[in-house]
């Protein structure tokens, strides 16, 4: 029996969102990487069939004839990512991720990253990590018809601290080299939020798809890529006070996109967490519900914390990763 394991870590705390999709010429995004993984198992020898097996949704599905593959709504992400690659050999898929499903964490684009980079090693596809974020963004957009924009898969891919120059669906990824005062302050700083509520991305782009092709909101969108400028320039010269403020420009900018992608509950985590020693402050990903990334004062994220837990919410893992996409042989 061959076993190959992949695995890919999340995004969060992306400034410039929104900008990285179909519907604007050019952006900028700036993002992180957290060591909650996306973890793709796949097994090959003696399988008549092709199984998908998830841990996180409890479902399972089993393809007989490649030709008859259908996308009915359960794991079908898996189910484009065999189609796209050709897959005619019968192979076991087990996926499970660290994050909540529908946290704004970039977790099914990283799971997308986790299954085509499996799928290429068993394959013996040379592939570079842009290459992987290609494939993996192309199954959301081209095989299953989902509005998605570039940087969760990249992020995904590379790891680390990333700035993204962005000409969808093509961007420059350039990595942001913090020193390590700086890298040790946001790792004691920042507080990862699961609100509790899941959201869906591409039904909140839709919805900011039509405000803009009515003609509303397009300069929030150059607000958004200079708040990626704004936060790369913060991180290189360890301003995290400055870096505080982009945060907090781009969760103002964000929110003028659509009413929706902030809610009472999110209002009330900004509330009652500033009030404990917030200096940042963003949901991530498209808003909605999910995650919100907060950047603590220093020596205060202990208040924040506790003002999170009394609220209800959870408080996720939130260190960064450094490594980005990993694939290995575990025979």
């Amino acid at each position: 029996m061959q076993t190959i394991r992949a695995r890919a870590p999340v995004r969060f705390c992306d400034l410039g969102g929104w900008t990285d999709t179909r519907i604007v010429p050019s952006g900028a995004v700036l993002n992180f990487t957290a060591t909650l993984y996306t973890q793709v198992t796949l097994q090959a020898g003696g399988f008549s069939r092709i199984t998908i097996e998830s841990f996180d949704t409890d479902e399972h599905a089993e393809i007989r004839n490649i030709r008859q593959l259908e996308c009915d709504g359960v794991l079908d992400l898996f189910k484009a990512a065999i189609r796209r690659t050709g897959i005619q050999r019968g192979v076991r898929l087990l996926v499970r991720s660290d994050a909540p499903p529908g946290s704004g964490l970039g977790s099914s684009a990283a799971l997308g990253v986790a299954t085509i980079a499996a799928l290429a090693e068993y394959l013996q596809w040379r592939l570079l990590p842009y290459e992987v974020a290609r494939e993996s963004q192309a199954l959301e957009t081209e095989e299953l018809g989902l509005e998605c924009g570039v940087q969760d898969q990249l992020a995904s891919a590379h790891g680390g601290v990333n700035y993204m120059d962005v000409n969808y669906p093509h961007a420059r990824v350039q990595r942001v080299q913090l020193d390590d005062a700086t890298h040790c302050e946001l790792e004691d700083r920042f507080v990862l939020v699961y609100t509790g509520h899941s959201h869906f991305s591409s039904g909140m782009h839709q919805k900011v798809i039509a405000e803009y092709e009515a003609g509303h909101n397009v300069a929030v969108f150059e607000r958004l890529a200079e708040c990626a400028v704004r936060g790369k320039e913060a991180l290189l010269s360890g301003d995290l006070d400055g870096f505080a403020e982009a945060m907090n420009a781009n969760w103002e900018a964000q929110k003028a996109l659509h009413p929706d992608i902030t809610t009472p509950s999110i209002e009330q985590l900004h509330e009652v967490t500033v009030a404990a020693g917030a200096a940042g402050f963003k949901a991530n990903g498209a808003g909605g519900g999910g995650t919100v990334t907060i950047l603590a004062r220093r020596n205060k994220d202990h208040l924040v914390r506790r003002a999170v837990e009394q609220l209800g919410m959870t408080v996720l893992p939130c260190k960064l990763d450094s490594s980005g996409l990993r694939v290995w042989r575990a025979d």
